[in-house]
């Protein structure tokens, strides 16, 4: 199994307070940083904002997203691949296909939605082994706009006409069809559609798209919500998840690798915190619960442990979720939490 460590990109969290004084403080850095690079932004209009002010900075910039029109998307990629850019200031849309290996940093102007996109958005710098940069520039106020970004909303009478024109076809229904009876916008249907095969109430096959008839659209509704619930609260856990690698004292390297099953054995030397000297060893070699081994939460159920700290540890549970524990909390509690060897 290859692992999730690049030892070479040297990982930063800057925090701030004031809005402005991160946006100038980020030009700033950037401005000094080796080049080429990449500025991830949550919103279309900060790619442009953040490119204007690189550029005024004197470092050829241009903005992305996927609002542009398709040749000027084109043109960013090739003038970025031929380093006739100096930085890229884009949202998520940009990076699909990239390989750069002479990327040299990619620096977050806002926090990702989940330490997995993180991990795949830094991974984009260093490609060649040499030294990177990996900075956040974080203000824990922005945690509300990735919340609002990753909310679900179910529209349950929505759900409910889909469920219905689905059962009233009484066979396969294609996409278009099925978009036409209930009068909805594609992007809605496809990801009602979504969320109900996620629900187990619908499947999709060539012949198109089946709902189950022994589920009533009552049924189909409640299964919806229930699902979309599920992910609500998974989502938001993940989010949690990135709010502890921007505020951990520890190794950030221990703490990001940990998220994915995967031990530090020692502190990196190679993050904010390791270089300032204020880190602590977050791994735990000789507690009761090692990274990777199954556990059972007597309120959660089944679960895999994924990092351990010094005072709690993580579980990554089905249905709920990242969950961190108090090492106390199980200690004071005997049966909180057990081996799923153990009766």
């Amino acid at each position: 199994m290859q692992s999730f460590d690049r030892p070479n990109l040297r990982l930063e969290v800057v925090r701030h307070r004031d809005r402005g004084v991160k946006e100038a403080d980020l030009v700033e850095q950037v401005s000094h940083l080796p080049l080429p690079g990449l500025v991830y932004v949550a919103r279309r209009k900060a790619t442009v904002e953040y490119a204007d002010a690189l550029a005024e900075a004197g470092l050829r910039a241009r903005p992305y997203h996927a609002g542009l029109k398709a040749a000027d998307r084109r043109q960013v990629h090739e003038d970025f691949q031929a380093d006739r850019l100096d930085v890229v200031v884009a949202t998520t849309a940009f990076g699909m296909g990239i390989d750069k290996p002479n990327v040299r940093f990619v620096v977050h102007a806002d926090i990702t939605d989940s330490l997995d996109s993180y991990y795949q958005e830094i991974g984009r710098s260093g490609r060649d082994g040499d030294p990177a940069q990996a900075v956040l520039h974080y203000r824990s106020e922005d945690l509300g706009l990735r919340s609002f970004f990753g909310t679900h909303h179910t529209d349950e009478d929505a759900v409910r006409d889909v469920a219905k024109a689905l059962r009233a076809a009484g066979g396969p229904l294609k996409g278009a069809a099925l978009r036409e009876q209930v009068g909805l916008p594609a992007r809605r249907v496809t990801g009602i559609v979504n969320l109900l095969e996620s629900a187990g109430v619908l499947t999709a096959r060539r012949g198109g798209l089946r709902i189950d008839p022994d589920v009533r659209p009552a049924e189909a509704v409640r299964r919806a919500v229930e699902t979309a619930e599920t992910r609500q609260r998974i989502d938001d856990t993940r989010i949690e998840m990135m709010r502890g690698y921007a505020e951990t004292d520890g190794c950030r390297r221990q703490y990001l690798l940990g998220y994915f099953g995967e031990e530090l054995a020692e502190t990196c030397g190679n993050c904010d915190n390791c270089l300032a000297g204020t880190a602590v060893d977050i791994s735990d070699e000789d507690g009761d619960f090692a990274p990777q081994s199954a556990v059972v939460h007597k309120d959660w159920g089944p679960g895999i442990v994924m990092s351990i700290e010094d005072d709690r540890l993580t579980v990554l549970v089905d249905d709920e979720g990242y969950k961190t524990l108090s090492l106390q909390a199980i200690e004071d509690e005997p049966g909180l939490l057990r081996r799923a060897t153990e009766r």
